[in-house]
């Protein structure tokens, strides 16, 4: 009898130790998954990186974002973002990993076109397709090292909500970012743009911060920053998270 009663103590012990814990705990919750998808502007197949956070639910809405470089990137910063929400700092989010790498072959000749061809695969196959397969709702861009995130939020500034430039090469683009008339398809929108820079490698594109000054229209919602932190992939981290950080304290979900 003795042993029947302890062994009915310890049975409700775990079972208040589980119901305490969150289920939705981020030790349990998978990191993404791998689809494949046939774009007929890229001609090409290719592969979509796709986290649902801890708290996904079909019939509900959560903010999107999008990282470039997915290859090297996904796991580490959808492991991130999950931590950030379930620390309440931001909230829960899908986030889509895109390796672009094989699109972006750029030089000063063919920029544009492939700029184009990006852009256009954004939004009239990509999005489509995450449409038919998730709600969401804010949309954010991650770059780092590329010129492609500035380029689409001056270009196409309807894509997204928020356009995340870590650490970027005008190198290619420099007439276009430099230009008086750069922000002329900005007019009447309302976009968070945040640029970050490094003394390390001494990149800190002081001829465009210097456009925006001057230049920028209202509904250009920019932030700029600049560190010495020498270790490349905790200054990535470190600046992606406070970006989106700061995006979602303007806008609440």
């Amino acid at each position: 009898m003795k042993k029947l009663i302890s062994t009915f103590f310890i049975s409700i012990f775990f079972s208040i130790s589980l119901i305490g814990q969150n289920t939705g705990d981020s030790p349990q919750t998978k990191l993404g998954f791998t689809t494949r998808i046939k774009s007929e502007i890229l001609n090409d197949s290719l592969n979509l990186f796709i986290h649902l956070p801890f708290n996904y639910k079909k019939d509900r809405k959560f903010p999107l974002i999008l990282l470039l470089d997915a290859h090297t990137t996904f796991k580490a910063f959808s492991a991130c973002t999950e931590l950030m929400a379930y620390d309440r700092s931001i909230p829960t989010c899908i986030v889509v990993g895109f390796p672009q790498y094989k699109y972006a072959d750029f030089d000063s000749i063919s920029i544009d076109s492939k700029m184009d061809k990006l852009s256009r695969f954004i939004d009239e196959e990509l999005f489509p397709y995450l449409d038919s397969k998730y709600n969401y709702t804010t949309t954010i861009l991650w770059g780092q090292g590329t010129e492609i995130t500035t380029y689409l939020m001056l270009d196409k500034p309807y894509l997204f909500n928020g356009y995340i430039a870590d650490v970027p090469d005008f190198g290619l683009i420099s007439d276009k970012v430099n230009s008086k008339d750069a922000f002329g398809n900005l007019k009447n929108k309302n976009v968070n743009y945040y640029l970050f820079g490094s003394s390390v490698k001494g990149v800190y594109n002081e001829t465009f911060l210097n456009n925006i000054k001057s230049n920028a229209p209202e509904g250009l919602n920019w932030y700029y920053n600049i560190s010495d932190e020498p270790n490349k992939i905790i200054y990535f981290l470190n600046n992606y998270m406070h970006a989106i950080e700061l995006f979602f304290n303007d806008k609440k979900e």
